[in-house]
């Protein structure tokens, strides 16, 4: 006979007497083997002969029942302990087999796989995060020796010229300036000046020296350019928008045209087109000069214009008054007539004579 019984919460088969199911852990309430097959007592031993026994107390004590003995307590602890192994057994097994269904030798390896590759990529994330943070940090670490010498320099060129920006760090250590049409960039190192001619760093840029030269220069927002406007002709008709890198000194043709600096950002116009750019001379919307002189030009058909002569009638025009009143008497002084002869003979011509 099976001495197993259904779990009234579960419903799985367990162990007849058990108390909590193995399962999930509900109280089952069956009845426990103690129950069940109730111990055996000892039978109380008969007195012995009247002589022979003591006269009892006045109150005896009642004696309880006495415990199991060893042997007893072995077998029922026996079975209980072997039914649990059993039930224990049962689930492990039970759960070993759905986590194999589960998680499969496969899976295991792809899942172990994409943690390792999360864990490099995460690893390559952070050292570059690093690795830019102490780039900037040595990009901008002020050098106070090097302040002190652009600030007296500024201070020497503040009215003669226009600081466009200062770089008191240990990378750039230098001032720009504009003077005179021309920009300068002072070393505060080697504490020297030196002009930055724009057509000699790059060939396409077009600057009027011997005019206005260079308008004007501002600072992007990033800190990564200088953003220039400079005239291109003697009159002051065209601008030239230019871009130089404060790391590397490589000057960009951004456009040309009427430049104009705006609060956002800066305007590049034409009589056919205009470009809008930020503040760092990046493109925001509209079409540059380079990008106007690539497109495909479409030629204008030639309109033919008939003319014809149209007869027009006009209409006889009004007499003046001047010339109504003209007087009918020529008053003009004539020439003298001569004298007429007073006796003039005429001879008669001869008709008969061949």
């Amino acid at each position: 006979m099976k001495k197993v019984k259904k779990c009234p919460s579960c419903g799985r088969q367990i162990y007849l007497y058990a108390q909590v199911c193995p399962y999930c852990k509900a109280e089952t309430h069956f009845a426990s083997i103690d129950e069940v097959e109730p111990p055996v007592y000892a039978e109380p031993e008969e007195p012995e002969t009247p002589g022979d026994v003591a006269p009892a107390p006045e109150s005896p004590e009642v004696e309880g029942p006495q415990d199991l003995s060893s042997e007893e307590k072995e077998g029922h602890l026996g079975k209980y302990i072997k039914h649990l192994r059993e039930d224990t057994e049962k689930v492990k097994h039970e759960y070993e087999e759905k986590i194999g269904k589960k998680y499969s030798p496969s899976t295991i390896l792809i899942g172990s796989v994409i943690a390792l590759l999360s864990v490099i990529v995460l690893c390559f994330f952070i050292a570059v995060k690093m690795m830019q943070t102490e780039t900037f940090s040595l990009n901008n670490n002020v050098d106070n020796e090097l302040k002190e010498v652009i600030d007296s320099v500024e201070n020497e060129l503040y009215q003669s010229s226009t600081i466009v920006a200062k770089f008191p760090d240990r990378q750039r250590h230098g001032m720009i300036y504009l003077q005179n049409g021309h920009l300068h960039h002072f070393d505060a190192v080697s504490q020297t000046h030196e002009e930055l001619d724009l057509v000699a760093l790059n060939p396409k840029a077009v600057v009027d020296y011997g005019g206005s030269g260079v308008l004007n220069a501002y600072l992007s927002t990033n800190e990564k350019y200088i953003l220039i406007i400079a005239s291109r002709n003697s009159g002051n008709t065209e601008f030239g928008f230019y871009r130089l890198g404060t790391d590397d000194r490589k000057l960009e043709v951004i456009d040309k045209g009427r430049v104009v600096p705006e609060k956002d950002g800066y305007t590049v116009s034409t009589d056919m087109r205009t470009a809008t750019y930020d503040s760092n001379g990046d493109k925001v919307k509209g079409i540059s000069g380079a990008e106007w002189e690539n497109l495909p030009k479409v030629e204008k058909p030639k309109k033919t214009v008939e003319r014809t002569e149209e007869k027009v009638e006009r209409e006889p025009q009004p007499v003046s008054v001047t010339e109504q009143m003209k007087p009918t008497v020529d008053l003009a002084p004539k020439p003298a007539v001569p004298a007429v002869p007073e006796k003039i003979t005429i001879k008669p011509v001869d008709t008969s004579k061949p």
